[in-house]
Order: structure tokens, then sequence, then C-alpha cells
């Protein structure tokens, strides 16, 4: 049985922790090992567990600044030893035999890049499980829209099929280390200039290029803190969804959508999907204009390292040897 290393990353996020920990150790599959990091939290996250799980063979790691999510991950990832390496938000519960279920398919297959299983939502103010997707897998439009599957629907049975999927979610997904080896570029597994958003997009887009299948497996269960969210579709429910969240989300996930864009524009994917892509921004770019003109800000911050963005295209082109796959069957 091989070691598996989970890599918790943590950022103010106490209330989830105790629930969150106990499904992680309370895990079927034995052979794990655990790394704590902290990014920079002022409401006591690092402390409690310090605390509440001395006897428990956790790695505790606390940074004095916060690296994001990408930077997190690639500590805690630079830090394991495991096979494989799970990446988990604080607000994942997990079934009891998630990690096993997870393990047990993934070593069927070595094509197998990255692994997601069944998100589904979990209330963490009433402390209950939720019947609803969280996530069924990141699936790509042409136009590069991406969205998880499923998310807000009921769970009917609709996504018990396991099947190739675009990307796997960031909330609990499992990574061959090897494919991670293979894909990472100038050391960075997860790029680091995202900071936070659509950072496991752009790791899925390259594993897809590398030749590696990101598979969506529901018979593995967890469920995701994340609450009843996501447009539901329209103008409205667009608008709606898109004022939920903070500008300074909204910034970074529009300018790192354009990071992913030009990351990963070989093969001629971009005048490919010409039509599809020009249409999308066009229209966001209106939007932007009238509802959102901080945005503006992010664009600069976008455009000032698009070169850097390209220069990272062209080692991942070279470190490969332009060996890179159609993705084409997997575009939505």
């Amino acid at each position: 049985m091989n070691l598996i290393s989970l890599v918790i990353i943590n950022y103010n996020n106490k209330s989830y922790l105790k629930r969150s920990m106990n499904s992680i150790l309370n895990q079927t599959h034995e052979n794990t090992e655990v790394i704590f990091i902290d990014n920079e939290s002022i409401d006591g996250s690092f402390e409690y567990i310090k605390k509440e799980f001395k006897c428990e063979n956790i790695r505790l790691i606390k940074n004095e600044i916060n690296n994001g999510y990408a930077g997190a991950a690639n500590q805690g990832i630079k830090l394991s030893r495991g096979k494989y390496v799970m990446i988990l938000n604080p607000d994942i519960i997990m079934e009891p035999n998630f990690i096993e279920n997870m393990y047990k398919y993934i070593e069927t297959d070595e094509s197998i890049g990255a692994l997601s299983g069944k998100l589904l939502k979990y209330d963490f103010n009433n402390d209950k499980k939720l019947n609803y997707i969280d996530s069924a897998g990141i699936i790509m439009f042409k136009n590069t829209r991406c969205i998880d599957r499923g998310q807000d629907e009921e769970d009917l049975g609709q996504f018990d099929k396991t099947e190739r999927v675009f990307g796997v979610c960031g909330a609990a997904p499992l990574y061959r280390r090897s494919a991670l080896e293979v894909i990472k570029i100038n050391e960075e597994y997860f790029d680091e200039d995202f900071f936070a958003y659509k950072e496991d997009v752009d790791l899925s887009w390259r594993l897809n290029l590398a030749g590696f299948k990101n598979i969506y497996y529901p018979k593995a269960i967890a469920y995701h803190g994340r609450g009843l969210g996501g447009s539901r579709g329209g103008l409205i429910g667009f608008i709606k969804n898109r004022k939920d969240q903070s500008k300074f989300l909204r910034g970074i996930s529009f300018r790192n959508h354009l990071f992913m864009l030009w990351k990963n524009d070989v093969d001629g994917f971009s005048k490919k999907y010409k039509f599809n892509i020009m249409k999308r921004q066009f229209l966001l770019a209106c939007y932007m204009i009238v509802f959102e003109q901080f945005n503006i800000k992010y664009f600069r911050e976008a455009l000032n390292k698009k070169e850097k963005m390209i220069n990272k295209k062209k080692y991942f082109e070279n470190k490969t040897g332009n060996k890179l796959y159609n993705i084409d069957e997997i575009i939505t």
C-alpha cells in the first residue's frame, strides 16, 4: 500500500478544522502523512491544531506571509513523500473510505494524472450533509468558460458514471506525483502568479496537454463547505452571483483566466475556437465596463505579465519536446 500525502491548506478556517480533521484521521486507508500548512491565519487556527491534535502524526507549518493556495500547495508537495498527493481545503468532510476508494482506482491506470471524487455540499452551520452536488469534475466550453459540473443540482444519480473530465476541483484532488513532475514549470506545480483561483484548472489543462487523464470517480464521496452558489443561468443570475463575490476575488479570477489562456494556447487552440472566445470576451468586457470598472486594474496586471505567461508556455513546450496532445475531445 503506497503512501498518500495529504496537504491541508488553511487560511482563517478554525471553525471547520475539528470536523474536517476528524474525517481525515478516521480514514480506512492507513498509509498517509498529513501536512498542515497555515497561511498567516489570525483566527487561532494554527494554535488550535497544535493543541488539539498534538498526539497525531501531523506536520505543522506556519507561514509568516500568505502565499496563496498555489504557493502553499507547492510548498506541501515539495515537503511530501507520497506516491500520490491530495491537496485539501479545510472545509472538506470525507466519507471514511474516500481516500481508500480514490487510491484503489488511481492504481488501476498509470495514465491518470489527477482524480476527483464526487463532492457534495456540507452545511457547517447545521453540521449536516446535503444531497446537492458541489463538483462532479470541471468542464471547459469552447469559449474557455470553466465550471464545476453539476454544481447546486440535487444528486439524483445523474453523475454516477466514472468518466474523463477536463479538470478536477482543487478542494480535494488526488494527484500522481510523477505526473506533477512532468508538468511543473520552473519548479512550480501550481502557478504562483495566480495566487488563488483557477490555478487548479490551469494545472488540469497542462496534465491534459501532457497526455495524462483527469478522471471523475463517483464512488469516492466527500463533502465541501462551499455554500449553494454559482450562476443559475441568465443575466440576472450572473449579475447576482458576481455581486456575492468580493472585488478582489472577481478581479484575480478575471486576471487568472487570461493568464491561463496565454499559458496554454498551444497547437492553435485560440485560433481554433477564436469566434467562441472572442464572443465571450466581448460580452464580458461590456459587462465590466458597465458594472465592474475596477477590473481595469486586474486587466493591467494581466498585461504586465503576458510575456511571462507566454515564456512559461514556451518552457512547457520545450520540456515536453512539443509532444503535446489534442484536447478537442474533452472540450464541451
